[in-house]
């Protein structure tokens, strides 16, 4: 599962709340100023386009794709494929789970290829996840992340989002570095008919298990993004 941030338009519904009564099927084209995972920049601090689409069955099962235009190294662009699966079902009438599986391509740089398994509750304003991969960005590193994503309305098209989240190495290759990655985010977005603007200060800590010489530094940034869905 994307984590939140940027890439929550690849996410089946942030809050559980929105519920799986009905079928929907739809699509998203972002613009972001930064390709932000997980604190992370993946577009080496450059402007990069996204396409996703999303699949929600009545029946729980949830599944989307998306495309984004990536750079892992100066000067070379490639495609990064992600796709999604999972299941998500009731536990009360406030409280939802879900669990799932995540599988990344990158056109270019197929070593880098990597799956996770996730597992999540949520609530009306808020849920927290919980991935685990077996060899993380290719590297041979097993891993686990934890996040925990909010957002309040503070008018009928305005809302404030919040994220935390922590990258835990477990075990497997030999790696430099602390065991543990922290990032979060905080931001502003609007909403109006099928568009989307967003402004999120970003903030990442250092990992080398990320194949992008940035991921070796903590930088914090202001990321820009707007989105149209169809």
């Amino acid at each position: 599962m994307p984590t939140a941030g940027p890439r929550t338009a690849l996410c089946p519904s942030l809050f559980f709340a929105c519920g799986v009564a009905f079928a929907q099927v739809g699509g998203n084209i972002a613009f972001l100023t930064d390709d932000r995972y997980r604190g992370i920049s993946l577009s080496q601090e450059k402007p990069t386009l996204r396409l996703g689409a999303a699949y929600d069955d009545p029946s729980g099962w949830f599944g989307g794709v998306s495309l984004t235009e990536v750079m892992l190294y100066r000067p070379r662009w490639q495609v990064q494929v992600l796709g999604y699966a999972g299941y998500a079902g009731r536990l009360s009438e406030r409280l939802g789970w879900e669990a799932g599986a995540t599988v990344v391509h990158f056109g270019a740089d197929s070593k880098y290829d990597y799956q996770e398994v996730f597992g999540g509750l949520s609530g009306e304003r808020w849920n927290a996840r919980l991935h685990y991969s077996p060899d993380y960005f290719g590297s041979g590193t097993r891993t686990a992340y934890g996040e925990f994503n909010v957002g309040v309305p503070i008018s009928p098209i305005m809302r404030v989002t919040a994220h935390a989240g922590a990258l835990m190495r477990l075990g497997g290759a030999s790696i430099e570095g602390g065991r543990v990655s922290l990032d979060g985010s905080l931001g502003l977005a609007v909403a109006r008919d099928a568009w989307e603007a967003q402004i999120a200060w970003v903030a990442g800590g250092r990992s080398a298990v990320y194949p992008t010489a940035y991921g070796r530094a903590s930088q914090s940034t202001l990321v820009l993004s707007a989105s149209l869905s169809f």
